[in-house]
């Protein structure tokens, strides 16, 4: 007697399992879609960051031309310029002011490099913040230092371009390191959590 058996499967059969499998592939879709672009959040170097050494060197400038040390000024000028570092907004960069009192007008400047650091410096109120966006390539480590001359009690916040937070620095050392996975315009946000204006430094790479 044979036992072999028919095993084409029925039409009905075949519709519902043609109808499982574009439900499963519409869900994966879907999830694919809205899944969100993420980053790599990269671990705080154990040394400070390029970016880092030339917020803090901002800062110590600023208290020496506050003081009057001319020598200290020139000195943290000329690391400065030494690191290639080049102002992201020029109608807002010290350092011309601040070259005119160290006296070093009669030195060249040397020019920020295209690939240098960028700075810029300003001045948010007490429980204000100060907002604005900034360029960053996919697969190339991106690093923001904030430094204030006063030590003010600022926080930093780094958003993706669907305002989704990559990074929150709100301690003594205000900085964040991420790698982008695409290449996007990310928005910088400083906030002043003190009762007193502050200046501040900002310093991306």
């Amino acid at each position: 007697m044979s036992m072999n058996k028919d095993f084409t499967a029925s039409p009905s059969r075949r519709r519902a399992v043609r109808g499982a499998t574009a439900a499963i592939l519409l869900a994966v879709a879907g999830a694919a879609q809205a899944a969100p672009a993420g980053e790599v959040p990269l671990a705080a170097p154990g040394a400070p960051s390029l970016a880092e050494m030339v917020a803090a060197a901002f800062s110590r400038a600023a208290l020496a031309s506050a003081r009057g040390d001319d020598a200290q000024l020139s000195v943290e000028l000329r690391q400065i310029a030494a690191i290639g570092a080049r102002p992201l907004v020029v109608d807002a960069d010290p350092v011309r002011n601040w070259r005119t009192l160290a006296r070093m007008d009669s030195v060249a400047p040397m020019r920020g490099s295209p690939l240098g650091p960028g700075y810029r410096a300003g001045q948010v109120d007490p429980g204000s913040q100060e907002r604005f966006e900034q360029l960053f390539l996919s697969g190339r480590k991106a690093s923001i230092a904030l430094s204030s001359p006063g030590n003010a009690p600022l926080a930093l916040t780094v958003l993706d371009a669907n305002r989704k937070p990559v990074c929150e620095a709100r301690d003594a050392r205000l900085a964040c390191h991420w790698m982008p996975l695409f290449t996007q315009r990310y928005t910088i946000e400083v906030r002043n959590k003190g009762a007193q204006t502050a200046d501040y430094f900002l310093v991306v790479e």
